[in-house]
């Protein structure tokens, strides 16, 4: 999941521009209209401008529109789309994602994202959606801005890093520490005899969150598989998942890993490294729970770029 980094028929100038008494530009409230299937195009022209034309919202634009779960609202400026947002509502559920929240370049700092998510706020009380989240990079500070003025508040963060192939040299996995599947129900029972393990609510689930309990793990499983590593008396002492990502010719494999020990953590941070390399992921990501954010530190293996650097999740209740 991700945050900020005019009239449907006929695109009239929906972002107005009127002159203060100063002689300073002032800016109407913006008309925010529904998008259609049919505005793809201008979906595309705006993203040109995010990520150097890389953004992951063109591609997935057709399905959302496809999709009764998803509902995409824009802003238009001289027939030109300069702001976009889509309101995702989980399956089965009441939660809610506010995602694909981009504004044109030379139009941020307008408020036009306050006003996108605005809309979308209104749109996830209509449908009865509790909660609404919204998760961001730590180092986004004009997504942060956006959620916190609007009364979101912060729930949840993880340690977050990334590594490319070739992937840099690592320790062998031990034979002394051995993962096992688990379902959904076995790992609750898991969670609860060692709370310390996974102490918030939710988990982050690449570059989204999930609750951590019975129902968001039945949800989550049917993404991935969920393993445990477990000390001699039973207890679990890391757990950890993978998600795949394909975009264009860049393949992800995402990893969540939490852990009480250290050496267990380092062991399962070695095995995943093994996986990516072995199933010739383009790179991997991983979202860590606090311990495993400081151990983490230690292995050399965090480009000075993600030192500090958190993904995190905030939370509205419409």
């Amino acid at each position: 999941m991700d945050a900020l980094h005019g009239c449907v028929s006929g695109r009239g100038v929906s972002a107005q521009r009127f002159l203060r008494g100063n002689g300073q530009p002032e800016f109407m409230a913006p008309d925010i209209v529904p998008l259609k299937a049919e505005h793809h195009e201008d979906v595309k022209a705006l993203c040109k401008t995010i990520w150097e034309g890389h953004d992951y919202v063109p591609e997935a634009f057709p399905r959302w529109m496809e999709d009764p779960n998803y509902e995409s609202v824009g802003i238009f400026d001289d027939g030109n789309l300069v702001a976009i947002g889509t309101l995702e509502i989980v399956p089965k559920s009441t939660i809610g994602w506010v995602v694909g929240l981009r504004v044109r370049e030379g139009y941020r700092d307008r408020g036009f994202a306050k006003d996108i998510v605005t809309r979308i706020i209104g749109l996830a009380k209509e449908r009865g959606i509790n909660p609404l989240w919204y998760a961001t990079s730590s180092r986004n500070e004009a997504s942060i801005h956006v959620a916190t003025n609007l009364g979101f508040r912060e729930v949840n963060s993880a340690g977050y890093f990334r590594l490319h192939a070739p992937y840099p040299p690592h320790q062998k996995p031990s034979a002394v520490f051995v993962p096992m599947t688990v379902d959904p129900d076995r790992l609750v029972s898991l969670l609860e005899q060692n709370p310390e393990l996974v102490s918030t609510s939710t988990i982050p689930a690449a570059w989204e969150f999930e609750f951590a309990d019975r129902e968001g793990l039945h949800r989550l499983v049917s993404k991935t598989h969920f393993r445990v590593v477990m000390d001699e008396n039973g207890v679990a002492q890391a757990f950890f998942f993978k998600i795949d990502r394909q975009r264009e010719e860049e393949s992800t494999a995402a990893f969540t890993i939490f852990a009480t020990d250290r050496s267990v953590f380092v062991d399962v941070l070695a095995r995943t490294i093994d996986e990516a390399q072995h199933q010739g992921a383009d790179r991997a990501v991983y979202f860590l729970g606090p311990r495993c954010s400081e151990w983490v530190m230690t292995t050399g293996f965090v480009a000075e770029e993600f030192i500090g650097r958190r993904f995190l999740l905030y939370e509205i209740h419409p």
